[in-house]
């Protein structure tokens, strides 16, 4: 046993795919540990060991990733403590729960706090990352094996940095996809079929995001060059600005750090 992952839910199922089509691991390396009957299918049927509940073969996996709701860490942390061997390198993606809080709950010094998003689902992930000081290259390496497989990883070296994270990359997706689903609501409504408004707006932020990306130009150097005076899209900024779209989204982003904050308090 590689990996055990306590929680399959989307963001388990995902790491533990990735590491299976990376070819990082065999499946039947990986240990998923979920009381959903469903999910304890969809993982036997992929070849995952599964388990309805964390029991000693916990124990076998080097690096254990919990992968539950921040609001279950206490649940979490009683069913493993007693569990975890001293050689073992424990992996959180809870929002919210500190360093401090998972030393406390776990007896474990050999920690790494993540903070993934939803894009590893295809590989395109976004993972920032923390690691207790006192982890060495070796106890590290199989973790970010695991955020490769992902896609990209970002250390940082604060946990201040983990919460601004959750606010940015971490809830990240959900900015895009609200925005995306109002997008597809306009394209409608001017005439066009869901399907092919799905199209003009799938592909466009494709585009537009693989340009940013590939292209090195400043994002606020690309809107310029999209935008004439006078024209089209200067008329859909204008009203933009005159709403104070801008500003809400960088208000609601500070929300989101302040909930995380509030969840690790």
């Amino acid at each position: 046993m590689k990996y055990a992952f306590i929680g399959g839910g989307n963001m388990g199922s995902a790491m533990a795919a990735a590491l299976v089509e990376r070819g990082i691991c065999a499946a039947a390396e990986m240990l998923v540990v979920d009381p959903d009957a469903a999910r304890q299918a969809q993982h036997r049927a992929a070849g995952y060991a599964v388990a309805a509940a964390v029991d000693a073969s916990v124990s076998q996996a080097p690096v254990v990733v919990l992968a539950v709701k921040p609001q279950t860490a206490p649940d979490a942390f009683a069913q493993l403590k007693a569990l975890l061997g001293p050689g073992q390198t424990i992996v959180s993606i809870m929002a919210g729960i500190t360093m401090a809080a998972l030393s406390a709950g776990l007896g474990t010094e050999r920690l790494v706090r993540v903070m993934p998003n939803t894009p590893a689902q295809v590989g395109l992930g976004m993972n920032v990352y923390m690691a207790a000081a006192g982890l060495d290259a070796a106890a590290l390496s199989p973790v970010e094996q695991l955020l490769g497989a992902c896609g990209e990883a970002l250390r940082v070296d604060s946990e201040d940095a983990i919460d601004a994270a959750t606010a940015v990359s971490g809830s990240g997706p959900a900015y895009v996809f609200y925005v995306a689903e109002h997008w597809l609501k306009a394209a409608q409504e001017l005439g066009f079929t869901a399907e092919q408004a799905a199209r003009l707006v799938q592909q466009t932020l494709l585009g537009a995001t693989t340009l940013w990306q590939r292209g090195g130009t400043p994002v606020g150097t690309l809107r310029e060059q999209v935008t004439s005076k006078g024209g089209t899209t200067a008329a859909a900024l204008g009203h933009f600005d005159a709403q104070s779209v801008g500003e809400h989204i960088r208000q609601g982003v500070h929300q989101a750090y302040r909930r995380a904050k509030e969840l690790g308090s």
